[in-house]
C-alpha cells in the first residue's frame, strides 16, 4: 500500500499536479515547524512562492535601481562594480531586466523542456529573490568603497570588508537560488546541478551580451 506522500510524488512525477502544489501538498500533510530567523533567510520559498516571491523580487530590482545612485551597478547575473560615473536611470532600468526576468526565462524554458509543468511567475520570483543579498552587498559598497585610484588599489580596511561582504552576498545569493529552482522546478540530482552550473554561466554570458548590445 502507497503511502499519502508516495501518491503526491507521483502525482507530480506523472504531471498531473505542478512541483510547487506538490511541495506545498506535501507540507500540509506533514506539518514541519515554520522556518524562522537564518533558516528561513536561506530558504524563504517554501513559505513564499509564486507572487509574493516575485513581488519581493520586482522590490529587490527597485532596490537595485536605486542603489546605482550610490555609483554602483549590476553588469552581469551576478556582478556588481563601482563605476566611474554613475549610470544614467535608462541603464539602472536595463541591467535589472537583463539580470531578472532573463535568467528567470532562461530557468523556465529549461523546466519546461524537461517535461515540468512549471510556471513563470515561480522563476521571476525565485531570481528575484535571490538577488537581495546582492543588492544589500551593493549597499555596502556604495557606501564603503573608496575612490578608485588609478592603476592596482592597494589593500585597505575598507576593501578586506567589501571583500568579505561581497563573498557572503555571493554564497548567500546561490544558496537562495539552488533552493529556489529546486522549490519551483521539483528538479533533484543530476538535472538540477546540470541545470544550475549551465544556466548560470548561460545567464552571466547572456546578460554580459545583452548590456554591451544594448549600451
Amino acid at each position: 500500500m502507497t503511502t499519502p506522500d508516495e501518491r503526491v510524488r507521483a502525482l507530480v512525477r506523472d504531471n498531473v499536479i505542478k512541483p510547487a502544489e506538490g511541495e506545498r501538498l506535501l507540507a500540509t500533510m506533514s506539518p514541519r515547524p515554520p522556518r524562522r530567523g537564518w533558516r528561513l533567510a536561506l530558504n524563504p520559498f517554501e513559505r513564499f512562492g509564486g507572487g509574493t516571491a516575485a513581488a519581493a523580487g520586482l522590490a529587490v530590482a527597485a532596490l537595485s535601481v536605486a542603489v546605482t545612485r550610490l555609483g554602483v551597478r549590476f553588469d552581469g547575473f551576478l556582478d556588481l562594480h563601482v563605476a566611474p560615473a554613475v549610470i544614467p536611470y535608462r541603464t539602472a532600468l536595463l541591467e535589472q531586466i537583463v539580470v531578472w526576468p532573463l535568467p528567470a526565462l532562461l530557468f523556465w524554458a529549461y523546466a519546461r523542456l524537461l517535461g515540468r509543468r512549471v510556471r513563470i511567475i515561480d522563476f521571476l520570483g525565485v531570481i528575484g529573490l535571490s538577488r537581495a543579498p546582492l543588492a544589500l552587498a551593493a549597499i555596502a559598497l556604495g557606501l564603503l568603497a573608496p575612490p578608485l585610484p588609478p592603476g592596482i588599489p592597494t589593500l585597505t580596511p575598507e576593501l578586506a570588508v567589501i571583500a568579505v561582504l561581497a563573498a557572503l552576498g555571493l554564497v548567500w545569493s546561490l544558496t537562495l537560488l539552488v533552493q529556489g529552482i529546486k522549490n519551483a522546478s521539483g528538479l533533484r540530482g543530476a538535472p538540477l546541478i546540470a541545470g544550475l552550473i549551465g544556466l548560470v554561466l548561460a545567464s552571466e554570458i547572456l546578460s554580459k551580451v545583452a548590456l554591451a548590445y544594448l549600451g
